[in-house]
């Protein structure tokens, strides 16, 4: 049977009778289109269109409630300090990568970028339209959806920097991945990259690779290098850039999509809210995490972070923890005050925030969290765009009261100021007391502060000084009328009870005793009272309202026992004073008995020493600051100096009673001294009890043993150094900064040893050698210490030499699905004599007993070692260098067979495809096998469309047949066939 022959036939059979022709070529039409979509959707002829396949430090976070931003140290968990950026409320957006910080004010469309070197701002750019802040590979990008531009901007300045690139379409959205390539897709479904050339001051602009179904719903996750397209709107999610091609049919990804803010290629989630889902990429599978069922039933923005997938729970106050699998990996972390988190993975940490912004929390590699306080009580406002203001501290709840030798802005503490990091009970006891005698004069009134006396201040070094103001009372009125004022001790602070109060002492008289030319010591008597009280207070008042300025116009009370009918006071001479006296009992006080006033003797200025305080006391505190308290000099001092015994000393004024000491050298058994001076004339106390002062750590030694040498085309070299003097607080950590040539960096280790890896990274002193300065400082509870410097000088390494370890690895590339040959990749890792050398490489490649040669490049990379048909044989891969003739070590491998990947036969339609199967165990987690990316939905549908015409073509001719037996005729083996 001839060829001519059997196509009429087949015609005539598959249309039938020639009166039935006609719905026979329909019925043949059908056939021949659905076989045309079964082949283009297996070989991709392109009849149907498809899915394209396609695959320092410190940390800053926003404060939304106070408009500012605070940094916090992930490490010690403290907040450093705090910039005042926008009004009380204001959204805040931070972008911060590679040591730039950029600040947007999303609601006044403002964005602000701060030189983290002087904590200014370096410029400031407002825009018309919304706009994002990109910040990666270095660069700052300041990209306006809307209209789709992306501009590069100066890091400081936030100017443009060359001509921006114009998609002439709207965004759907922008990122950036590691390297800093800009990715960015249209609404109309384009994604493509962007990538700034500082050289030419341009953009150059890759290939847009069109994603069927994307549109103004998708959604991007950057990586390393490349994205993850999320495509809400098609059901898809796509993999661009990052090494391999992956498109994957999601029909349940529908309604807003929140992707990580980065990822790895391997661990890629987002948040599906309206679904109470997170779909992610993990490894070769697609997995949906039904996250409601766990109780969270809107999923936000999630982060990758240790291998784990954190989700924050929008309403519920807490970050879900995952694993790869889409299990439960750890507990649940707890976002402060309940509020709705949010993550920001930075320096090897992830820190869970809200928009309250007053506690966030730390979560360690290890999954250990701790609370961070981001210091709204006490950490310094700055203004960071004002070069010339002061830090701005922050309101305390209660504002310690000043002295008039207390301006603003000084070092001083008031009794009611609580010390920072300590608990109010914790406070020494005097401090409670002076803080009761403040808020209350003699009979229970509140008081008001009065004016001190400026401190006498002596020449020289002298620690800072917090100073505490002396308590201030507001006593009754003298006999005519006049306020009189007066200043109780602690054991004199009668109050009123219901009981009944003892009658008033009578005959109060006073008498003129001696003088120092400063003071007079007045005696008063009086008749007791019957019956006996406790004891009696005698007060002495300004008589006239009038005293030198210089002058303490307020004496201490004195009390004596009930048995008593006189008592000694001292007050200021040629002052009028009058004097009262008051019997207490039973916690009741009587009416003040107020005897005649009284003038002092004329002042003769006599150079007399003042009399010694009594009762100094030091209290040292965790901080490294040491509090000293004292008793007032009974004569008239003009001030007093504190500080430790042999040290420097801190000037006061007359009405301190106790001051608080910074920087007071460390050590244990420190004694303080108060001196009260007059002049020139100094009177010490005796010293206080000795405590134990603690201190900044002492200077790093570096030990002798040290490390050095060439790794590829990185030198290393390892230092160590003794663990300094630390003072009385152990050491938490050191600071390690290195720079020369052209190398820098820094990082904070807990060790006492450091390992600086410099990489080539074709730099001068790869070839030529040089110097690096490495300054190492410690660190403690109480603060840094001095820091320590080493300087070393290397020299560039050898040329290439033979045996040298520069193949990493050969191991094969996936192969596309209609290639039958598979590629095979060579990884080298050249030591930085080869990486330096300028005669070139060969890389040799031999398989089955043949060599081929090829030129490549010297420096680390893959390269291609060639296709092969077959797998089973071995291969053999070396590098050799031009010119020296150094072979490197070979690298034998077993090139795999073609099999072990899905294949496409360009001459059949037909390709393998890996089915959906359940999840890990039952009620799991549902999971979709990626096997053949290039057998997208849509090619899948085309095939099922061509299946469906091409049986309903055969339907209808079955059909047809049962209704016209008369019309059809089948032909025997022997039956001559017409024409």
């Amino acid at each position: 049977m001839s060829h001519k022959t059997a196509s009429p036939g087949l015609l005539r059979r598959l249309v039938g009778a020639p009166g039935d022709r006609q719905r026979g070529f329909a019925e043949a039409g059908v056939a021949v289109t659905g076989a045309a979509l079964v082949l283009g959707a297996a070989l991709g002829s392109g009849v149907a269109s498809t899915v394209v396949s396609m695959s320092d430090g410190v940390t800053w976070l926003p404060d939304e409630e106070t408009g500012q931003v605070v940094q916090i140290n992930p490490a010690t968990g403290r907040a450093e300090r705090r910039l005042q950026v926008a009004a009380p409320g204001s959204e805040l957006a931070i972008s911060q990568a590679d040591g730039r910080l950029v600040v947007t004010d999303v609601g006044a469309g403002t964005a602000t970028t701060i030189d983290l070197a002087t904590l200014l701002a370096g410029g400031q750019r407002r825009t018309e339209e919304p706009a994002r802040v990109l910040v990666g590979g270095g660069q700052v990008y300041l990209v306006s959806v809307g209209t789709g531009v992306v501009r590069a901007v100066d890091p400081l300045t936030l100017q443009d920097l060359g001509s921006p690139y114009r998609a002439a379409v709207p965004l759907a959205d922008a990122v950036v991945d590691a390297r800093g390539a800009v990715w960015v897709v249209t609404t109309e479904g384009d994604v493509r990259s962007v990538t700034w050339k500082p050289g030419g001051s341009r953009f150059e602009v890759g290939e847009p690779r069109p994603v069927r179904g994307a549109g103004r719903g998708t959604r991007l996750l950057p990586h390393a290098r490349g994205v993850t397209v999320f495509a809400p709107d098609g059901g898809a999610i796509v993999q661009v850039g990052v090494g391999r091609d992956l498109a994957v049919a999601v029909p349940a990804l529908s309604g807003e999509v929140l992707p990580a803010a980065q990822a790895p290629t391997d661990l890629a989630p987002a948040g599906v809210p309206a679904r109470s889902a997170v779909v992610m990429l993990s490894g070769d599978r697609l997995l949906e995490v039904g996250v409601g069922t766990l109780g969270c039933a809107r999923p936000g923005r999630p982060a990758v972070f240790s291998g784990l997938v954190y989700v924050p729970c929008t309403g519920s106050g807490r970050v879900l923890v995952l694993g790869t699998d889409g299990s439960r990996a750890r507990p649940d972390v707890v976002a402060p005050a309940g509020r709705d988190p949010r993550l920001l993975v930075d320096d090897g940490r992830l820190v869970v925030h809200t928009e309250d912004g007053s506690q966030a929390v730390v979560v360690e590699a290890d999954g250990g969290t701790r609370v961070v306080d981001t210091g709204r009580a006490g950490t310094a406002v700055h203004d960071p765009r004002n070069a010339a203001s002061a830090p701005v501290a922050v309101p305390a709840p209660r504002p310690p009261h000043r002295g008039a030798g207390a301006p603003a802005g000084s070092h001083q503490r008031g009794p009611h100021q609580q010390d920072a990091g300590r608990p109010q009970h914790e406070q020494p006891q005097q401090e409670q007391e002076q803080e009761e005698e403040q808020e209350q004069g003699p009979d229970g009134e509140a008081v008001a502060p009065e004016p001190t006396a400026a401190p006498s201040t002596p020449t020289g070094p002298v620690p800072t000084a917090r100073p505490r103001p002396p308590a201030i009372t507001r006593p009754p009125a003298g006999p005519g009328g006049a306020a009189s004022t007066a200043r109780p001790t602690s054991t004199a602070r009668p109050t009123s009870t219901p009981g009944r109060a003892p009658d008033a002492p009578t005959q109060v008289e006073a008498t003129l005793g001696e003088s120092d030319g400063y003071d007079d010591d007045v005696t008063v008597t009086w008749s007791p009272v019957s019956p006996q009280p406790e004891a009696y207070v005698v007060r002495a008042s300004l008589s006239d309202g009038v005293i030198s300025a210089d002058r303490d116009p307020t004496p201490d009370p004195v009390e004596v026992g009930g048995a008593a009918t006189s008592a000694t006071i001292r007050v200021a001479c040629n002052t009028r004073w009058s004097f009262s006296v008051v019997a207490v009992a039973d916690g009741a006080t009587s009416e003040p008995a107020v005897g005649p006033s009284l003038r002092g003797t004329s002042c003769t200025g006599a150079q007399r020493a003042p009399s010694a305080p009594t009762g100094v006391t030091a209290v040292a505190h965790p901080d490294g600051t040491v509090t000293v308290s004292w008793t007032r000099s009974h004569s008239g001092a003009e001030g007093y100096l504190v500080g430790p015994v042999g040290g420097s000393t801190t000037a006061t004024d007359e009405g301190a009673r106790s001051v608080e000491l910074r920087d007071v050298p460390p050590g244990q058994g420190v004694r303080f001294v108060v001196e009260a001076f007059r002049g020139d004339l100094r009177t010490p106390s005796e010293p206080s009890a000795p405590v134990a002062v603690v201190g900044v750590p002492g200077e790093v030694r570096f030990a002798g043993g040290m490390r050095t040498g060439w790794s590829g085309s990185t030198y290393q070299f390892a230092i160590g150094w003794d663990v300094p003097v630390d003072n009385g607080s152990p050491v938490e950590s050191y600071h390690v900064v290195w720079s020369g040539g052209d190398y820098s960096g820094e990082e904070v280790t807990t060790q006492p040893s450091f390992e600086v890896d410099l990489s080539c990274g074709g730099r001068t002193s790869c070839v030529n050698g040089g110097e690096v300065t490495l300054t190492v400082t410690p660190r403690n509870a109480v603060g840094a210490g001095p820091a320590a410097t080493f300087e070393h000088r290397f020299s560039g390494p050898a040329g290439p030499s033979a045996g040298e370890v520069v193949v990493a690895s050969v191991t094969p590339r996936t192969p596309a699905l209609e290639d039958p040959l598979v590629e095979m990749i060579a990884t080298l890792v050249p030591p930085q004599g080869w990486v330096a050398h300028s005669g070139g490489c060969t890389l040799v490649t031999t398989w089955e007993g043949v060599e081929r040669t090829r030129p490549v490049g010297c420096s680390a990379g893959e390269v291609s070692a060639g296709t092969y048909a077959s797998g089973g044989g071995q291969l053999t891969v070396a590098l050799r260098a031009d010119g020296n003739g150094a072979l490197s070590a070979p690298v034998t491998v077993t090139v795999p067979d073609r099999s072990a990947w899905p294949y496409c036969d360009p001459t059949l339609p037909r390709c393998t495809v890996t089915e959906l199967q359940s999840g890990p165990e039952p009620g799991g987690v549902p999971e979709v096998l990626i096997g053949n990316p290039d057998l997208d939905p849509w090619r899948a549908s085309q095939a099922a469309a061509g299946t469906f015409l091409f049986l309903g073509a055969g339907a209808l001719r079955a059909l047809r047949r049962r209704r016209r037996p008369d019309m059809v005729h089948v032909l025997t083996p022997t039956e001559e066939r017409p024409g």
